[in-house]
């Protein structure tokens, strides 16, 4: 009976100190990781609005070039000079978030460029919806009746994308992703004027 009473004391105490442990680490790093969220999402805007930026510069180079607005529960980026918005997008992968920035153009008809901050999908496959190479397709692409990513060669339209060989369900959900921000920000935005 006793050493169960010790076992049972051996846990809690084990599991106190744990939790306290667990609860410390976190609020020391919370502010940190916000910080390098904050620079991350600013690095992608301004590269997305053609405004250079040094790691000592980015905050100077964010303020003096974006204007941010904040409308509902929604906050978009304004190039200060040409007039191009940027916002956030969030969404389901296949397997797992994709977060990321898109730029469209004043009229908010045409996509300027598209950025993943983070992505899950299956490296070599799906992962490479955050490459160069398949970002620049949305360039100049016409959002007014929604975006379509097509299987690979067959894109026609001013509003269809070729996907990637072999990452169609990636694809899928990215253009899932992207029509419904792209509907929700125009919608918050358009409301506003």
């Amino acid at each position: 009976m006793k050493s169960k009473l010790s076992m049972i004391l051996f846990i809690l105490i084990l599991g106190s100190t744990l939790t306290t442990a667990l609860v410390s680490v976190d609020n020391f790093t919370r502010e940190p990781i916000a910080r390098n969220k904050a620079k991350k999402l600013q690095k992608s805007i301004l590269s997305l609005l053609g405004f250079a930026y040094t790691k000592d510069s980015l905050s100077e180079s964010f303020s003096e070039n974006i204007k941010t607005h904040k409308l509902a529960e929604v906050t978009f980026y304004q190039a200060k000079t040409s007039g191009y918005l940027a916002f956030e997008i969030h969404g389901m992968g296949l397997w797992g978030p994709i977060h990321g920035t898109i730029a469209l153009t004043p009229n908010l008809q045409k996509i300027h460029g598209i950025s993943i901050i983070h992505q899950e999908e299956t490296p070599g496959l799906g992962g490479r919806i955050s490459e160069a190479e398949f970002l620049d397709r949305f360039k100049g692409k016409n959002i007014t009746n929604g975006l379509i990513i097509q299987p690979p060669g067959k894109a026609l339209a001013d509003n269809e994308v070729d996907g990637i060989t072999g990452a169609t369900l990636s694809c899928n959900a990215f253009e899932i992703i992207l029509n419904n921000e792209i509907k929700k920000y125009i919608s918050i935005i358009k409301e506003s004027k």
